[in-house]
């Protein structure tokens, strides 16, 4: 199993019930800011500041991976395959918590690194959780 397939299935069987326009683009694009905050994070634990970095190293890195990412997916539809594939295997109830808790993570770890403060992160936590909970109760799609 690749786990980099699956999540992007879980984020784009949950992204597909709320968004029926390009729902892939979406998972894509979220995918991508989700892995620039990790990358991020991990800037901010080894003490590489922005100034290091510069804009345009920033705007550089997250082109890379966003530009990785379209290219992964969409290069002669993998999505398609691996939403095919996944939708055929047995779900996993462990990896299927620990998909949706990432996002959580990924936030709630950046914006501490950050130092903000502990109402701005639950802020938007629980803005993700509403997002997050809005695709569950959503009807499936057909």
């Amino acid at each position: 199993m690749n786990i980099f397939n699956y999540v992007f299935y879980k984020m784009y069987k949950s992204t597909s019930k709320v968004n029926d326009l390009y729902p892939e683009i979406a998972t894509i694009i979220f995918l991508s800011a989700l892995m620039f905050l990790n990358l991020g994070s991990i800037l901010l634990i080894l003490d590489i500041s922005i100034e290091n970095i510069g804009v345009n190293g920033i705007y550089l890195i997250i082109t890379i991976i966003l530009f990785f990412n379209l290219y992964y997916f969409l290069k002669s539809d993998k999505y398609k395959e691996i939403i095919q594939e996944y939708n055929s295997k047995k779900k996993l109830f462990f990896l299927d918590v620990l998909i949706f808790i990432y996002p959580f993570a990924s936030f709630f770890v950046c914006f501490k690194l950050l130092k903000m403060t502990n109402r701005q992160i639950g802020f938007t936590l629980i803005g993700l959780l509403v997002i997050e909970l809005v695709g569950f109760f959503s009807k499936e799609k057909k």
